[in-house]
């Protein structure tokens, strides 16, 4: 029996593989760092290469950018995941929704921002918005599935938009960068606010473990 010698590696593609990664890390590297958007320069810098390999891996920064988000979207997808089950006590759900939101906006914000910014005039990039989109509704939806359930499928919907805004990224940006609010002060305010609205949107039962709660008392 004739053993075939296995084909040889090609160290070419390897290299431009690990130089394509690196430029990738840079990105995220940079971003965490406040350098956004980052700039060729900067992250040819960052990632130990010349600013000529970048545009010999990617198609431009655009092409770039988009790489680095759907890498990005790779390495989160558990942070988009429901993270309670919706039989919970609602105070219980309310906490851990906002705690997973904050959690994936303190790791990926700012990748986020700019995926946003570039989705504007970059059709690519504006697809992988939109899954992102989708990801986090499917969450709220997740956590809040006992509440959708007591209301018409227009009520459930309008419920679970508001909860979906009001935790979005965007609105996290708004109360960090224009209000100058800190994560532990956008997670008090997100759960009173979710908390209030839940406890009077028009045909939602009142939460047991809530209401006992308060009848005896701290």
């Amino acid at each position: 029996m004739v053993t075939l010698p296995e084909p040889p590696i090609d160290g070419r593609r390897a290299r431009r593989e690990r130089s394509r990664v690196a430029v990738i890390d840079a990105v995220f590297t940079l971003v965490r760092n406040g350098k956004v958007p980052p700039i060729a320069e900067d992250v040819a810098e960052q990632a130990g290469v010349s600013v000529s390999s970048i545009f010999r891996n990617f198609d431009g920064l655009d092409d770039m950018q988009r790489q680095a988000f759907d890498v990005f979207r790779e390495r989160y997808a558990h942070l988009f995941d429901p993270v309670v089950d919706s039989a919970a006590p609602r105070a219980e759900r309310v906490a851990k929704h906002v705690r997973a939101r904050l959690d994936l906006l303190t790791v990926a914000g700012p990748m986020m921002q700019i995926a946003r910014q570039r989705a504007l005039d970059y059709q690519p990039m504006a697809e992988g918005v939109g899954r992102s989109r989708s990801q986090l509704s499917d969450q709220a939806r997740a956590h809040f599935a006992s509440e959708a359930a007591q209301l018409s499928p227009a009520e459930a919907a309008n419920l679970l938009a508001v909860i979906d805004a009001m935790t979005s990224p965007e609105a996290y940006e708004v109360l960090q960068a224009a209000h100058g609010r800190s994560d532990r002060q956008i997670s008090r305010l997100w759960n009173c606010s979710l908390t209030a609205i839940l406890d009077r949107w028009p045909g939602l039962q009142p939460d047991s473990d809530h209401e006992i709660n308060k009848e005896t008392g701290p």
